[in-house]
């Protein structure tokens, strides 16, 4: 077995650094390709690996990664997301205030047509608003909206009821597109416009929507803003749930766009003609996270945490979880961030399989330890290096690969040994550092109540809170130094999304979360 398992790490790691070899040449950037200029009357076709089970998740409070993406084409936010600098900037709103720590004031934009030919109103805004506070009130898109009044007849001033410099980011999130009541009731109502969702003032507009077939948008010849151009004319999405059978629809021709390959699979495209490789971060970086709740078993010591630590090889783990194209993270937030800091040196990084065994035989484990890794079936690769590094150290590590029911209910509940799961850390969203917030406890934090305390609970409120984005990164420091000192977690590896394209089909930008912006396609 032990041969077995070294072979098998041995293939795969020399895969990665095949990958790495081409990376510079055969792989794409997101976001990085000049904006389209031309416009046509020809289809793009994009596939997806599910087919939404709503079109508009925020009147109906099923929010997927699907609708997400379709909602960013066919309703536009106050606010959007310059990828190319991180900064927020105008959309729907050629302007806005802080009143105070929780109210902001938004001056609308002059000029901007409803599908059914309306204008943009401060009454959309507010009947969006409360849409959001009903429908979604249980998760990000209504949980931190406290109410929305008009301010005279060009503006809106939305009240949020905590404080948060970021919120202004997630209102860039699909969820938040801006709509009509007028809108939605000439649909039939919220329910009914859940599903056939003919509003809002967006780059394309729904039109139809073939179940288990495709779903089609047509490009809205009418959008407010002159500096964009939508080069295809109908946008045609289809699904199909094996990432082999997407990459096999863009070698035929029948699809322009595969989203959401595992990367794994994507970079074995590299070096075809016919295809494009997609591959990039999206600002969710992943640990290995130790049980120290109620259930912990042997993670409760902190030397046996040490001890796994050290005896990890991150650098073998990166490049197996990105498939080399990714570095080990030495910090909580991802390189590009504002509030990077490194927390851990390379040097620190190294594999020290003595010093890990030395510090398991003070622990009480001189003759071995078992532990469980609890994982989902995508991460079986990377689970085989961390249990092979583990092996040298003398911890015998069992891989539980289970469902994502069997996974939420495992890490929520603290049984486990160990997980592998990241956080998104793009912003200081309200929700952010789940895992570490008294108010989550239920449901987010991992371990269980102990996993936290109330001090580092203020202190990820603070952090939140901070209007000066140094002081921000200030106490980014002070939070990563208290969790490297008491070893919750190891941080492992960026988390990355891929995609392939047919040759010649350029504009591959991203969203919130790295979702696809299926609008910049031309060729």
């Amino acid at each position: 077995m032990k041969k077995i398992v070294c072979l098998i790490l041995a293939v795969v790691m020399s895969l990665a650094m095949a990958f790495t070899a081409f990376a510079a040449e055969g792989v794409l950037d997101a976001n990085v390709d000049p904006f389209n200029t031309e416009v046509t009357d020809e289809q793009v076709t994009i596939c997806f690996s599910s087919e939404p089970a709503y079109i508009w998740g925020g009147g109906s409070g099923v929010i997927s990664n699907e609708e997400e993406i379709i909602m960013h084409a066919i309703t536009d936010r106050l606010v959007e997301f310059d990828r190319r600098t991180n900064e927020v900037v105008p959309s729907l709103a050629s302007e806005w205030e802080w009143l105070d720590d929780t109210h902001c004031r938004f001056v609308l934009r002059d000029g901007v047509t409803m599908t059914d030919g309306s204008p943009l109103t401060p009454a959309d805004v507010v009947y969006s608003a409360g849409v959001w506070m009903e429908k979604s009130a249980n998760n990000d898109i209504g949980r931190f909206i406290a109410g929305a009044e008009a301010d005279g007849d060009n503006a809106v001033i939305i009240e949020f009821n905590q404080a948060a410099p970021d919120l202004l980011a997630m209102l860039t999130w699909g969820g938040f597109g801006i709509v009509s009541e007028e809108e939605v009731e000439a649909l039939g109502g919220i329910d009914a416009a859940t599903k056939n969702p003919v509003f809002g003032c967006g780059k394309y507009i729904f039109k139809e929507w073939a179940s288990n077939q495709y779903i089609i948008l047509e490009r809205n010849d009418n959008y407010w803003n002159p500096d964009y151009k939508g080069y295809y004319k109908t946008i045609r999405l289809t699904f199909i749930n094996d990432p082999a059978s997407r990459a096999l629809a863009i070698m035929s021709g029948d699809v322009q766009v595969a989203y959401d390959m595992p990367i794994s699979m994507a970079t074995t495209y590299i070096g075809n003609e016919s295809v494009n490789v997609i591959a990039h971060t999206f600002g969710q970086n992943t640990r290995l996270w130790y049980n120290m709740g109620p259930n912990a078993g042997a993670t409760a010591d902190i030397r046996v945490r040490q001890a796994i630590d050290k005896a990890l090889d991150f650098d073998a783990i990166a490049m197996v979880g990105t498939s080399g194209m990714g570095e080990e993270v030495h910090g909580y937030f991802p390189v590009e961030s504002k509030y990077y800091n490194e927390t851990f040196t390379k040097e620190e990084r190294a594999q020290d399989i003595e010093g890990a065994k030395a510090l398991l035989a003070e622990a009480g484990y001189a003759d071995g330890l078992d532990l469980t890794i609890v994982g989902m079936q995508d991460q079986s690769p990377v689970f085989i290096v961390i249990q092979e590094c583990l092996r040298q150290a003398g911890i015998n590590l069992n891989i539980n690969i289970v469902d994502t029911p069997q996974f939420v209910e495992q890490s929520n509940g603290g049984t486990y040994d160990l997980i592998h799961v990241g956080d998104l850390v793009d912003a200081r969203y309200p929700a952010i550092m789940t895992f570490f917030r008294q108010f989550f406890i239920d449901t987010f934090c991992i371990g269980g109540a102990k996993y936290t305390t109330p001090e580092i609970d203020a202190k990820v409120g603070e952090f939140i809170e901070e209007k000066d984005e140094a002081k921000a990164k200030e106490i980014a420091k002070e939070l990563e130094d208290t969790w490297k000192a008491d070893m919750y977690f190891s941080n492992t590896y960026p988390e990355m999304h891929a995609a392939l394209t047919a040759a010649g089909i350029k504009g591959y930008n991203t969203v919130e979360r790295g979702f696809v912006d299926i609008c910049g396609f031309y060729k």
